[in-house]
């Protein structure tokens, strides 16, 4: 069986309040000591005085509630990996994007609006998505809006 070293160090709160309380300018008491995950919190308060000791004992309880944690939430992101892209600009948002060949070459043809809708829709599933309303339209917008500038470029041109 293999030998272990297990180094253990016990130090007691009443130091680590002291090395805290010395790097910073803290309240007056320790009121409570508590781990959370990998995290020591020490909480410390001032002094009450006496008047709010007799217009706050009723909150006293209520000022107790146990924290709650900022849950980490995923961001929605579009998979465009395999895409081309055709072009970046900055859109009538102000927002910058970029624009995607698979949209570009399906736009340039005359659809309906809900025709149009339903191929960006359909290219945004093709690769593994579940875009919502408005990543249809943002994908949709940004495309329409990038054909018709090349319809301006193109007309001035000639």
């Amino acid at each position: 069986m293999p030998e272990e070293v297990i180094t253990m160090v016990k130090i007691p709160f009443s130091e680590i309040e002291r090395s805290v309380r010395s790097r910073h300018s803290l309240p007056d008491k320790l009121i409570d000591v508590r781990l959370e995950g990998d995290a020591l919190v020490l909480c410390f308060t001032e002094k009450p005085s006496t008047q709010s000791i007799e217009m706050g004992m009723s909150k006293s309880s209520s000022v107790r509630k146990k924290r709650r944690r900022k849950t980490r939430r995923k961001r929605n992101r579009m998979k465009t990996r395999g895409w081309e892209i055709v072009s970046r600009m900055v859109n009538s948002k102000g927002q910058r994007c970029a624009i995607y060949k698979p949209f570009v070459d399906a736009l340039r043809q005359t659809l309906l609006p809900v025709e149009q809708k339903e191929v960006v829709t359909k290219i945004l599933r093709s690769n593994g998505n579940k875009p919502s309303e408005a990543s249809i339209q943002y994908f949709l917008e940004n495309t329409l809006e990038y054909l018709a500038g090349q319809q301006i470029q193109n007309s001035s041109e000639e």
